[in-house]
């Protein structure tokens, strides 16, 4: 846990209190300490150990169960308030556009869960109860339609942690297990969680105990963390043949044709389909037809990390912390790209902020040699298509990454001329998560990505594929497609020193992209990312 996570548990239980209509100075002094918390720069340990003293906002009420929090990783008083409001009213937090006090108002009116809304929506009564109207109730329809059709699924972080206890648990019982389905795939979310297991059910079943719920011939069935557990129990002598099944997906195995029965690893499957081994990550419909790429992205080949926030705009950890942690892992520069001044909902920097960023940045370069980190910014991009900062600004950051935060419910047509002219701009670098979707949560901006990609090749600009697990924008399907046009950068945009294990998901989804390494610009020397912006 970190700063930004304990801001993050005060903010929800903000919003729980406002939507059980209760508590109105209470929510409002945990808001006031979650915007104080993040804004510190001192570890949530160091300041926990004493007492939360200095932080504004945090007195002598908050500060004991801060530090409660902070010592047993729980937060009763949380669980407390969501255990008061329906499970389904909770789902609606899921809806992009609907805060708490409109939570509240569509509960005391009966909606009670996201297929209510859907329903009552599409019959127009949304717009007659106080506070809506048609519009509001059509942008509803639409973002409630698209949280009610992601419910059932999680992110793949989430499906990776469950499968990986499991697989303890499993393992320490003294079963060989294998991950399979969606989750070893590496799709971004995941509607299930898929194990094959040498053993038969009688033996396995006790080891999973509460998770399984019946059985069907040799397949154990229950749930986990609210995902559908599917356990396939095999013989040793026909792991690999399972595995393989197990694994999928659909499309792919249909266009293998029958799988091989009775061998005991994946390698003899392939073999006996007299064809190359295939990863699980190039098993999807997309890749039926396609080789996968003999040269493949490595960790020790990733040379920069591009795209991380700190203290200055919405990060929790300073400049230092960051790079420190950057050298640690053995990168030899770090681009810093906080947020511009527009997004002041997320701290963006004013123009004086920018220089004295710039200043610490000089100065730590200095001390950290031959560790660099770059002038960077991340720009909004703006509803007219121009960039955040007039442009004498932008002359001198040395990377500029320009991303969509708002705006993102324009019409195809006019979200595709606003990139367009982005990508013109000759200070950009960087097309930043590109769509702003944030998975499960909301779809992002609708444009003509062919039209998109195609300018951003001809302008010679890298497109973002942004990999934090909320995000993971550029779709990587798009990037299957222009895996040999485009450049590509892995950006972690990290707000935090654990934020940087995200570029995990980037080496995943550039391995599923089948990015060749000179196709990913982190693995440049600093001078050659910086000539991007000079060609602009």
């Amino acid at each position: 846990m970190n700063r930004k996570d304990l801001a993050e548990m005060l903010e929800y239980a903000a919003d729980l209190m406002e939507v059980l209509g209760e508590g109105e100075f209470r929510a409002k002094a945990y808001r006031n300490a979650a915007r104080n918390l993040e804004q510190q720069e001192t570890d949530l340990s160091e300041l926990a150990a004493r007492g939360f003293k200095g932080v504004p906002g945090v007195g002598p009420a908050l500060a004991p169960m801060l530090s409660e929090i902070v010592q047993t990783q729980e937060f009763p008083y949380l669980a407390e308030l969501e255990g008061r409001i329906p499970p389904g009213v909770l789902e609606l937090f899921r809806v992009q556009g609907l805060g708490p006090k409109r939570i509240r108002a569509l509960w005391e009116h009966g909606v009670n869960s996201l297929e209510e809304l859907v329903r009552w929506a599409e019959q127009g009564r949304i717009r007659a109860l106080p506070g809506f109207g048609a519009k509001s109730e059509a942008s509803l329809l639409e973002a409630a339609r698209y949280a009610l059709a992601n419910l059932r699924r999680v992110m793949l972080p989430v499906g990776l942690e469950v499968a990986r206890l499991l697989l303890t648990d499993l393992a320490n019982a003294g079963f060989k297990a294998e991950l399979a389905g969606s989750v070893r795939r590496g799709l971004e979310t995941v509607g299930n969680l898929d194990l094959v297991v040498v053993g038969t059910p009688e033996q396995v079943r006790p080891v999973l105990g509460r998770y399984v719920e019946e059985v069907q011939g040799e397949v154990l069935l229950g749930r986990l963390e609210g995902l559908p557990l599917r356990v396939f129990c095999t013989p040793a002598a026909s792991f690999g043949s399972v595995l393989v099944q197990a694994t999928g997906s659909r499309a792919w195995l249909e266009a293998q044709g029958p799988i091989p029965p009775g061998l005991a690893s994946e390698a003899e499957v392939f073999q006996a389909l007299q064809q190359p081994f295939v990863p699980a990550y190039w098993r999807e419909r997309e890749h039926i037809g396609l080789s996968a790429p003999e040269t493949t992205l490595t960790p020790p080949q990733l040379r920069g990390l591009i795209h991380v926030h700190s203290t200055y705009s919405d990060g929790s950890a300073t400049l230092r912390q960051m790079a420190e942690a950057a050298i640690a892992q053995g990168f030899e520069y770090m681009v810093i790209c906080d947020h511009s001044q527009t997004a002041a909902y997320a701290g963006g920097l004013r123009e004086a902020d920018v220089l004295r960023q710039w200043a610490e940045i000089e100065a730590l370069n200095a001390e950290l040699a031959p560790f660099r980190i770059l002038r960077g910014i991340e720009s909004d991009i703006l509803p007219d298509g121009s960039l955040d900062y007039p442009d004498e600004l932008l002359a001198r950051f040395e990377v500029v990454v320009g991303s969509l935060h708002a705006g993102l419910n324009l019409g195809q047509t006019e979200q595709t001329q606003r990139l367009l002219r982005a990508l013109d701009n000759p200070y950009l670098s960087i097309l930043g998560h590109p769509s702003g979707r944030l998975i499960l949560r909301r779809k992002g901006a609708e444009a003509d990505w062919e039209a998109v990609l195609e300018r951003a090749q001809q302008n010679e600009k890298v497109v973002e594929f942004n990999c934090s697990p909320y995000r993971l924008d550029l779709d990587w399907r798009l990037m299957l497609a222009w895996r040999d046009r485009l450049y590509f950068s892995l950006g972690p945009d990290a707000h935090s020193v654990e934020g940087l294990a995200d570029i995990q998901y980037g080496l995943l989804f550039a391995l599923k992209s089948g990015l060749s390494p000179e196709r990913v610009v982190n693995t440049w020397p600093a001078e050659r990312l910086l000539a991007l912006k000079k060609r602009g």
